[in-house]
């Protein structure tokens, strides 16, 4: 497994699947839909986006909306960046492939199937599949509808709702076969564009489900498993016990076995409010983190530091959110607190990593006392 963590990840390298920034996401749908893809690509004045299917989750009028709108933007590989890195940046942002970039082009992307197929390759999962798999699951019965899956994947950022019927398990829901029935067929002078895909939510689920899911007993080695999975060309396996589905593998735990050990802070560190994207919620976390590690380094007193994210009610609605950001600083002399508010979370903390440097460098310095002209000893109070 160690050899594998060290792999630069130009060997697992993939032909990326790109799409223009002002595609309409009817249009995205269709590429992955087309190519069996989760995630796709844009390349726009230097900046590489990516918009996944959980992003299209979301999206309310997909003839409307563009790329560009509701892209994110991750950390950008190197041909030299060593797997272990990339699967731990997979892992805290959720995500199913990363970039590689060289010379300031889009080579190559690496992805969870990628580094699936080293795995099954390698032979070194030896080791029971019920060490890996997520036991709460959530499920949904034949009856219900679309719709309902749509919000619940959205809600509980999954991509694999099981079916239940006649209290067995009949097949898998996922969110790609959701998306797809949310891509409406373009029409030439149409007042409702979007309204189609919305009302093709309509449908029950049993209707679109997967009725072969694979089912994997929950002692049967990891690594049939996942052959299994890559052989099928499914994204989950359903783990059993005395035949009852317990739990549930995905591309995630997989990928998580290489991810090199998460980052530490060396004091207390606490953020509340965070959003409910993940991938925000993770850039705004690990920005912060990384923002108090250099305050600390340059001001060792520092003891403790806590941060609370907040949305104005009016903004909680809207796509494009508005945050205020608290920061309080504890130090032996009292504690330090800050206030600030933007559009970009990591652009907030940056902007209060300067501040409070300011404030911290400001509280070192010793106080100056001024004496009126001709006097030659300190003022007395």
């Amino acid at each position: 497994m160690e050899t594998i963590r060290k792999l630069e990840v130009e060997k697992l390298q993939t032909h990326p699947i790109t799409v223009p920034a002002d595609y309409n996401i009817s249009k995205v749908i269709g590429v992955l839909r087309d190519l069996e893809a989760y995630e796709a690509f844009t390349f726009e004045d230097g900046k590489v986006g990516m918009v996944t299917i959980r992003d299209i989750l979301r999206v309310s009028n997909p003839l409307s909306t563009k790329a560009s709108t509701i892209a994110k933007y991750p950390a950008r590989l190197s041909p030299s960046t060593t797997l272990t890195k990339a699967a731990r940046i997979m892992t805290d942002y959720r995500l199913r492939a990363l970039p590689i970039v060289e010379d300031n082009e889009l080579v190559g992307a690496v992805t969870a199937k990628s580094i699936m197929e080293t795995l099954a390759k390698s032979g070194s999962l030896n080791f029971k599949i019920k060490s890996l798999a997520s036991s709460s699951l959530i499920k949904l019965e034949s009856l219900d509808l679309a719709s309902k899956a749509r919000n619940l994947m959205v809600d509980k950022r999954i991509d694999h709702l099981p079916v239940s019927e006649n209290h067995h398990i009949a097949g898998v829901v996922t969110s790609s076969q959701i998306v797809y029935l949310l891509a409406p067929k373009e029409r030439v002078g149409s007042d409702s564009l979007g309204l189609e895909g919305q009302s093709n939510l309509n449908v029950q689920v049993k209707a679109l489900m997967d009725t072969t899911p694979i089912h994997s007993p929950a002692e049967d080695d990891a690594s049939n498993v996942l052959r299994e999975m890559l052989r099928m060309g499914k994204t989950y396996s359903l783990i059993t016990v005395l035949d009852m589905v317990e739990g549930i593998v995905t591309p995630r735990d997989f990928v998580k076995l290489l991810a090199e050990p998460e980052a530490k802070p060396e004091i207390p560190v606490y953020i509340v409010g965070l959003p409910d994207d993940p991938f925000e919620a993770e850039t705004a976390k690990s920005k912060f983190i990384k923002v108090i590690g250099r305050l600390k380094r340059a001001f060792p007193e520092i003891e403790e530091a806590r941060s609370i994210i907040k949305t104005p009610e009016s903004m909680m609605s809207k796509d494009r959110r508005r945050y205020e950001v608290d920061v309080a600083i504890k130090t032996p002399g009292g504690i330090l607190n800050y206030t600030h508010a933007g559009w970009e979370l990591p652009s907030i903390y940056d902007e209060l990593a300067t501040r409070l440097k300011r404030m911290l460098t400001q509280k070192q310095k010793p106080s100056k006392r001024y004496l009126r002209p001709g006097y030659r000893s300190k003022r007395r109070r």
